[in-house]
């Protein structure tokens, strides 16, 4: 793994930004370096090592062919997550977290095997419906396409969580840690670090500041592809 990370680029992506100082958790404490103009101001001397430290986990998890699953329901950050996750080949929740979406597998996998019998029924040319029942299934499948999109080809739950706001996606923090999955989650002044398993104290809102930190993870899950093709040269030599 050669990845670099310096105080400057999370400065210049604007990850030292907070929240309003009377949203905070006092557990983010440790993280903020202080306030200015009533908003708290991240220790980035503090984030970076928690952030290298993230990115070798998920460096050496991407090498045991671990599968993570990119959840934020923010709409800045919609593409993002979506992006990251296809072109890493994994999976993404960008609108809508379903309570048990993990904890109750089975029933999304029924919701999902739904899903794609609506694509089945609206790619066949030989078709019995009719164009109304035909318009009727589009809409239910744009519906579950909206939430179970990005997990369609998931197979079963994922071996790690990446979560940006881990305190809007509170649920989804939740049922990973009731299934001991492993939590990367971007933490904004206003989160509890406790219940991430790697936590990375950084602007949550921001869309540089995700882009930035999510473009480093995408090169080190990219990157692992390079190192075992490296390993599997060297053995055939």
């Amino acid at each position: 793994m050669d990845i670099e990370i310096t105080l400057e680029d999370l400065l210049k992506n604007g990850s030292h930004f907070g929240h309003n100082k009377k949203r905070w958790n006092p557990k983010m404490e440790k993280y903020i370096y202080g306030e200015k103009n009533g908003t708290h101001i991240l220790d980035l001397r503090k984030s970076l090592p928690l952030i290298e430290n993230a990115l070798k986990f998920a460096y050496e998890s991407a090498k045991n062919k671990k599968k993570f699953l990119f959840v934020s329901t923010k709409k800045q950050h919609s593409e993002i997550v979506e992006n990251i996750a296809k072109e890493t080949k994994n999976y993404f929740v960008n609108f809508r977290w379903l309570g048990g979406m993990i904890t109750n597998w089975n029933t999304v996998k029924n919701s999902i095997n739904t899903l794609n019998n609506y694509e089945s029924i609206l790619n066949s040319d030989d078709t019995v419906f009719t164009k109304k029942e035909l318009s009727d299934i589009e809409k239910k499948k744009l519906r579950l396409d909206k939430t179970l999109g990005g997990i369609i080809e998931m197979k079963s739950t994922p071996d790690i969580i990446f979560i940006i706001d881990t305190n809007r996606e509170h649920i989804a923090v939740l049922e990973a840690k009731k299934l001991g999955i492993p939590i990367i989650g971007i933490v904004d002044t206003n989160c509890d670090p406790e219940l991430i398993d790697y936590p990375i104290p950084a602007n949550d809102d921001g869309v540089k500041s995700v882009q930035f930190i999510l473009d480093n993870f995408k090169k080190v899950l990219i990157s692992h592809n390079d190192d075992n093709s490296s390993d599997e040269s060297a053995k055939n030599e």
